[in-house]
């Protein structure tokens, strides 16, 4: 088995800066150190790694022995991979409500749900949080996005629904804002002006 091309294979995953692969007997796989330029989250680099090891060489990596450094390195661009809407449920029960999100990255579909109270605010800002953590775990982040305000705003005879998040990743905060029009669907319009704020995020 050639140990350097699998090195090399590695470092092609997107966001890999470089790779290390440390054998023990043989073939067998001790550890894999990985630095990252911090554009995607370790978990789905790491994901990549296992699939890339068990496709291409039949071996089942553990997590745990996949070490990622993340470093701020602007110089390397991310594919234009967007989140895509799948669907949005809201269920009110008495004094309570459900919220839950579907998206698909790269033909996989991930799942959020929430529930609260059942107040207009309370239901927006659900909307919002949830469609942020359905966001951060088909990207393998963790707490990077922070809900700001929701405004609903009047322009040429329609409604807009404007959203405001803060992202912080690699250690840079950016205030991100998007936009939908209400049509007939608001609870649509809200997830899809918060995925219009995070997708230019994830895909700067």
């Amino acid at each position: 088995m050639d140990h350097k091309l699998m090195e090399d294979n590695l470092q092609r995953i997107e966001s890999v800066v470089s790779s290390k692969i440390v054998f023990g007997n043989g073939d067998n796989i001790d550890e894999i150190h990985l630095v990252a330029n911090g554009h995607r989250g370790p978990k789905q680099i790491a994901r990549d790694v296992q699939s890339i090891l068990l496709a291409t060489y039949d071996i089942d990596v553990d997590h745990k022995k996949i070490s990622i450094a993340q470093i701020q390195d602007d110089t390397l661009k991310r594919k234009a991979n967007r989140v895509r809407l799948e669907g949005v449920l809201r269920e009110s029960r008495d004094s309570r409500a459900t919220i839950k999100v579907v998206i698909s990255l790269d033909g996989e579909e991930f799942t959020s749900s929430r529930t609260g109270v059942n107040s207009s605010r309370n239901t927006d800002r659900m909307l919002v949080e949830t469609t942020l953590d359905v966001v951060q775990e088909a990207n393998g982040f963790e707490d990077i996005f922070l809900f700001d305000d929701i405004r609903q705003v009047p322009v040429a005879g329609t409604n807009i629904i404007v959203i405001c998040v803060t992202g912080v990743i690699a250690e840079t905060e950016q205030r991100l804002c998007g936009a939908s029009v209400v049509g007939n669907d608001y609870n649509k319009a809200v997830v899809k002006a918060t995925l219009d704020a995070v997708n230019r995020f994830i895909t700067k």
